[in-house]
């Protein structure tokens, strides 16, 4: 079967498990009683397996892992037995041990129930209550540990059986004539593949046991604090949630999984990306900064089989990652058109079954990071964690306020300017935000001066940063008389390496930015010149205001908020008597500020954004 036919029935299959499940209730109800009680004077499982010479190696490892006890307990269970080389049980006797040793982020030792000699050929050879085969048998049964196989009356999954409906006390017995392969999920087969031992290596880092509070037996209550009688403790893994649950049997996933080559060459470009300030809820910021690394390369790889080509806005033949959010502040994020054609994310690749879904190898990187971790960024103003203003003190006051207001204002759907009719598609979003100065006893400050801080940001690359602002006539009721030209200045600071104590009340972070810089208007840009930019007012007007600028920090976290890394300062500079003869306005407008990252200097001075891009400009996050 080739790829494209592997794509498209997996798509379509995607509910198996449902039908699997109903197939087996109908089985548990059509021979549950007959098979499932046993016949009390029978003997054991476990004595049928000793009695068995060719059993022999199999009881070897049956009661090295304990369980001969679980195969004479009164549970009734169905087992079949494999007729095994003493080689072959040697071989899982030994995992068993190796796994015995390792231990999770907590320094807990691996747990019999999760020991793949237990979960991957014990459990895959026993399921729960007896059941014996008829002529007619074709059925699906769940192994003990989740997997689906097909038993019929001559073999289970293809194996046949050398002895059949072996009745016990305690359930019912078979006898194969080997083992049974196990059939991995998406989780369990990077263990198996040598190429995905470094994908395999982050998930084993972040394995830890966690209390399952409804299995454990509560005993008291000490101080606050549940006492158990009985805790029950299982493996978990945060990846599951954050990414995709690939350890569910009944889940259904397509992962492109990075070769550890591609891991390699990924990890080296990210790493770069995460140098951070100090901060002291970051602790190690080294140990942080290869967590991000690891998760950039690692993130949008997945996606959910179940939810594909439902959304009406998608192409029907594309693949959405478990990253997408069907939201007007995500246009076209997470979103690969064409998987299956030319330069399709999974073009030429054989993916491998999987009891869950297809494991596709990507062994060249194809997956792009602007369409994942590292978007287009629109900042929106009125966001108040974002905008600070410049303080003063007012005179005969003890207390510092601040210089600038910020207003939220509505654009209107059409509006006559000119004598003409005017809308304005640049703007998605129908709202801007009114920033001028701010009035003290009568007394009103002759400049805008406030900041703007960027979040989720990346070191090591190079940033455009562009404004777009509004004119007076964009709201209802409009004054013409505001519909003036604003000069207006603006300064870049970034967070110090090494944060101060200052406590100059003038800037809100004192002590934590390093001395500003005053930006000249970038070659190519029309709004001003100089030092001094300009918004003409009289349109939607798209500023560059800087271009090709190298951040040296940080702010993107995958795990906890971080503080804004980089911030720049608006700054009006109408004189006192531009405005009274109303020639200049000290206004600002904004509706929004966008910063998009470049990995080279080049491509970023070379990137052209229009006014009239604005009405597209999709792949961005907010």
């Amino acid at each position: 079967m080739n790829t494209k036919q592997y794509f498209n029935a997996f798509i379509a299959l995607t509910v198996m498990p449902l039908a699997v499940v109903s197939c087996t209730d109908a089985w548990d109800d059509h021979y549950g009683d007959e098979a499932g009680s046993g016949i009390v004077d029978a003997p054991s499982l476990w004595e049928h397996v000793l009695a068995d010479p060719a059993l022999q190696p199999f009881s070897k490892v049956a009661k090295h892992v304990g369980y001969d006890a679980v195969l004479q307990s009164p549970q009734s269970f169905t087992l079949w037995a494999p007729v095994i080389t003493d080689e072959q049980a040697d071989s899982v006797i030994a995992l068993y041990e190796a796994q015995k040793k390792e231990v999770d982020n907590n320094g807990n030792l691996r747990r019999d129930q999760d020991n793949t000699a237990i979960t991957q050929f014990m459990q895959n050879h026993m399921a729960m209550a007896g059941r014996s085969v008829s002529s007619l048998t074709n059925d699906s049964v769940r192994m003990w540990n989740g997997k689906y196989m097909v038993m019929t009356a001559n073999d289970l999954n293809g194996v046949r059986y050398r002895e059949k409906n072996i009745i016990a006390s305690n359930g019912v017995m078979y006898k194969l004539e080997g083992k049974e392969t196990f059939f991995p999920n998406l989780r369990e087969i990077l263990a198996q593949k040598e190429s995905m031992d470094s994908v395999e290596h982050f998930y084993r880092m972040l394995d830890i046991y966690r209390l399952d509070e409804q299995a454990s037996v509560m005993q008291d209550v000490v101080d606050g604090e549940i006492v158990y009688a009985d805790s029950v403790l299982r493996l978990s893994n945060d990846l599951y949630s954050w990414l995709a649950h690939i350890e569910r049997e009944d889940s259904s996933y397509i992962y492109l999984a990075p070769t550890k080559e591609v891991w390699k060459q990924e990890y080296e470009k990210y790493y770069n990306w995460f140098k951070y300030v100090d901060d002291s809820r970051l602790g190690n910021r080294d140990s942080v900064r290869q967590m991000n690394a690891r998760m950039a390369i690692n993130c949008g790889r997945y996606f959910n089989a179940n939810i594909q080509n439902r959304s009406e806005d998608q192409q029907k033949d594309s693949l959405m990652n478990t990253l997408y959010v069907n939201s007007q502040y995500n246009w076209g994020l997470n979103v690969f058109h064409h998987p299956l054609a030319d330069n399709g994310i999974l073009e030429g690749l054989n993916p491998t079954k999987c009891s869950n879904g297809l494991l596709y190898e990507d062994v060249n990187g194809r997956i792009a990071d602007t369409l994942t971790i590292r978007p287009k960024l629109y900042l929106r103003p009125w966001a108040i964690s974002n905008f600070k203003s410049r303080l003063i003190k007012p005179q005969g006051s003890e207390s510092y306020s601040p210089v600038t207001t910020a207003t939220s204002r509505t654009v209107v759907d059409k509006v006559v300017y000119n004598d003409q009719e005017v809308t304005f598609p640049e703007l998605r979003e129908k709202q801007y935000v009114e920033f001028e100065p701010a009035t003290y006893k009568s007394t009103t400050n002759n400049n805008t001066n406030f900041y703007f801080y960027l979040q989720d940001t990346f070191s090591d690359l190079y940033y455009n940063v562009y404004v777009v602002m509004v004119p007076e006539y964009a709201r209802a009721n409009y004054d013409a008389e505001k519909i003036l030209p604003v000069p207006f200045k603006v300064y870049f600071s970034e967070r110090s390496e090494k944060p101060g104590s200052s406590t100059d009340k003038v800037d809100p972070d004192a002590g934590n930015f390093g001395r500003e810089s005053t930006l000249s208007v970038p070659e190519g840009e029309t709004h001003g010149s100089g030092s001094t930019f300009e918004a003409r007012g009289d349109a939607v007007e798209l500023i560059c205001i800087d271009k090709a600028r190298k951040f040296n920090f940080a702010s993107f976290n995958s795990f906890i908020a971080m503080e804004p890394t980089q911030r720049y300062r608006f700054y009006s500079t109408a004189s006192r008597s531009e405005m009274n003869n109303k020639v200049k306005s000290n206004i600002l407008r904004i509706n929004r500020l966008i910063y998009i990252s470049f990995e080279t200097e080049e491509e970023a001075k070379n990137f052209k954004l229009e006014v009239s891009d604005l009405s597209n400009l999709k792949e961005y996050r907010e």
